[in-house]
């Protein structure tokens, strides 16, 4: 029994212990398409000075670590890291291949090829160097080798103060030509859209002086200077003598790009106006970050800059929805856009921070979620820009359309009568064709005002309005004068159809009977004068005085009558 009980037990731990498993040897003959993590192992040391040989002995000695990663992250902060990877090559010549590292603001990268205990070939690259000396002219870190036949040694040695995020590759000078090719096509298509709305945007605020554009210009420039920090883009093209702003630029532009977020988003949403105290906080929390920022660039501290912008990032990316919500719940109109655009760029941002953080697992989707969710972030808004400056438009004539109407019959006023008939007389002059105008006035209204009350006397006109719209032809332009006096103007017409015209309308307000407060009914009559142009020397103010002097006539033969030089 004793025996079998010891049996059990043995057979138990046999089978719970899992004995360390080494790296895989990487193979120059095949073809590894995704990072090489798993087969890379991992020396975290407390000596920062440790050596090339006592790495080397580390590694011999079991001291590293196999990753259960494809891509190894050890986050802000870290200590130097000491990567080891062995490489063989079973064929019978020498093959060229090349460690493509995929993240874009390591400080340090030192890498040594040895084969036994000799060192063949050895590569110091990273952000604190020059970009022109690199070995290749690449927005990340890549160093080739001509492995020989047997197996090589690779010891790595990363150093940075920057989320040390790596994605290792390990391929021929094709493929990191294509994959190059490939992602520079996805950011050229990214960067392309982005320049364009800046363009766009910052040419209708020229038009417009437009504050809202000219933020909204700023903030995508500020996104799209972070993100070509963030991609090596910026160091490779914008600043390639300046490894000292390259060490800052991250911290910076990622505080600049929250902060011009946040200024847009007070703006576009009218938070200062609608919500003062939630503005207040806004910019002081800004100022807040922006001087604890500049504190640790006076005390260079590199690490605590990264934990302040990424602080303010993952504040500004929260304050955005939270901005878009009161917006929505006070009735903003814009705010549905506003608010589905920062969650798409929350959410992408959020992802990205996570995997460089690691707290999620690092891969190409992960990495380029904060270019997907600010492309969409991008177009949200700019439809919402689209629809703010249509609405104002549309509000702005609105406003210039109600300026010319007479509020209670509908009719043009003087300003817009003007505004209609000027251009329409001036191409009657050129064709010498015939215009006509009718003055017309409603007989005796002021005792309608004074037997009857302002309000009925407010029916007549507006009952008058609209038989004058019902009976006008398409093309007269009808405008109310003032008072209870009213004008149209008829383009190419002679006089005797302006007579008829007016005879027809003069017996249709006739007809039109209104109902008194006491049930008793009621009707009124109006009197016209009718005038045409006689030659081309006639201005239209001349046209609408003869007319109105038809219309005297009229009311001084007895009203309810039509009068001009034919007949009265």
């Amino acid at each position: 029994m004793k025996n079998l009980r010891i049996l059990l037990i043995t057979i138990i731990v046999i089978v719970s212990w899992n004995p360390p498993v080494s790296a895989e040897t990487i193979d120059t003959s095949r073809e590894y398409k995704e990072t090489i993590g798993r087969h890379i192992q991992f020396y975290l040391s407390n000596d920062i000075h440790l050596g090339m040989h006592d790495a080397l002995e580390a590694f011999r000695s079991g001291h590293f670590s196999s990753s259960d990663y494809s891509v190894i992250n050890f986050g802000i902060g870290s200590k130097p890291v000491w990567l080891a990877l062995q490489v063989r090559n079973s064929g019978h010549g020498s093959a060229h291949r090349n460690l493509l590292f995929e993240t874009a603001w390591l400080d340090k990268i030192d890498i040594y090829f040895l084969q036994g205990d000799q060192l063949i070939n050895s590569y110091h690259v990273g952000d604190s160097l020059l970009f022109s000396k690199r070995p290749l002219n690449h927005r990340f870190f890549v160093a080739g080798h001509l492995f020989e036949q047997g197996e090589t040694t690779v010891l790595i040695r990363v150093e940075s103060p920057d989320p040390m995020v790596l994605p290792i590759y390990f391929m021929n000078t094709e493929n990191i030509t294509d994959r190059n090719a490939l992602q520079g096509y996805s950011y050229g298509f990214l960067y392309g859209v982005i320049l364009a709305l800046i363009a766009y945007n910052f040419m209708l605020y020229i038009g417009l002086r437009s504050s809202h554009h000219l933020f909204y210009s700023i903030y995508l420039l500020s996104f799209l200077i972070t993100n070509a920090a963030y991609t090596g883009h910026g160091y490779q093209w914008l600043w390639p003598e300046s490894p000292q702003w390259q060490s800052w630029s991250n911290p910076v532009l990622m505080l600049t790009y929250s902060v011009s977020g946040l200024v847009f988003a007070i703006h576009f949403l009218n938070i200062k106006r609608s919500f003062p105290r939630i503005y207040r906080m806004v910019i002081g929390s800004c100022m807040i970050f922006g001087a604890l920022l500049l504190l640790a660039i006076l005390t260079a501290s590199h690490e605590a800059a990264l934990l302040i912008s990424f602080t303010f990032v993952f504040f500004f990316s929260s304050f955005m929805i939270v901005l878009g919500v009161i917006a929505l719940q006070a009735g903003n109109k814009f705010a549905k856009y506003f608010l589905l655009a920062s969650i798409s760029a929350v959410c992408g941002a959020a992802i990205t921070a996570a995997a460089v953080w690691g707290f999620i697992p690092f891969n190409l989707f992960t990495y380029r979620a904060v270019d997907i969710g600010m492309m969409a972030d991008a177009i949200l808004l700019a439809l919402a820009l689209a629809e703010r400056l249509n609405i104002s438009q549309q509000e702005k004539l609105l406003a210039e359309k109600m300026a010319g109407i007479d509020s209670l019959t509908n009719l043009n006023n003087r300003r817009s009568f003007y505004k209609f008939v000027k251009p329409i007389w001036a191409m009657g002059l050129r064709n010498k064709s015939s215009t006509s105008v009718i003055m017309m006035d409603i007989d005796n209204f002021k005792l309608f005002n004074d037997n009857y009350g302002h309000a009925l006397g407010d029916r007549v006109l507006v009952q008058l309005a609209e038989t004058l719209q019902k009976e006008a032809r398409t093309g007269d332009i009808l405008a109310r004068w003032g008072g209870e006096e009213f004008i149209i103007f008829l383009p190419e017409t002679q006089l005797a159809d302006a007579m008829t015209l007016a005879d027809r309308l003069r017996k249709k307000i006739a007809a039109i009977q209104l109902t008194t407060a006491n049930k008793k009914k009621i009707s009124f009559t109006s009197s016209f004068g009718v005038a045409q142009t006689s030659d081309g020397n006639i201005s239209l103010d001349e046209l609408i005085s003869q007319a109105d002097q038809q219309l005297y006539y009229a009311k001084k033969r007895g009203r309810n009558c039509v009068c001009s030089e034919l007949s009265c």
